[in-house]
């Protein structure tokens, strides 16, 4: 380097390091994505302990319940004098839960409503299980 060139200050920002820091910083508080990161871990995890103790297909004497591996989505189907009950049940980030029960008469009216349902994409195993069970179900009314 000759002595009328200065050196980058490119070059000398690159070589600094941030500040690291001290035990007596404070931490900063979190942004939203990373709140419902942080939120969705403590529940998988949560999740995963309770998937240990009890089965993902729940069986009672009147009813079948059928959960996700991450505990975030569920259903509990039930034979009704109607047909098939359905109860679906959204496990949201930040303890926030979508309920939606629905009574269908028909195979058919069954059918369309999986379809339309994004659990297809998402959890395509709790899928096949939840239309094969609700299947059955209705096939056995008749």
């Amino acid at each position: 380097m000759n002595p009328e060139q200065k050196p980058s200050t490119e070059s000398s920002a690159m070589r600094r390091r941030p500040r690291r820091a001290q035990a007596s910083d404070a931490a900063r508080p979190l942004g939203p994505k990373a709140a419902v990161l942080h939120a969705r871990r403590q529940r998988l995890g949560s999740a995963k302990a309770a998937a240990v103790v009890e089965a993902t297909d729940r069986h009672r004497s009147d009813q079948l319940a059928l959960t996700s591996n991450d505990g975030a989505l569920a259903f509990v189907l039930k034979a009704s004098a109607a047909g098939l009950y359905v109860e679906r049940t959204q496990r949201r980030p930040l303890h926030a839960h979508i309920v939606q029960s629905i009574v269908f008469e028909s195979i058919d009216s069954f059918l369309r409503w999986c379809e339309a349902d994004p659990v297809r994409f998402d959890h395509p195993v709790l899928y096949s299980r939840l239309r094969r069970h609700g299947d059955e179900i209705l096939r056995a009314k008749r």
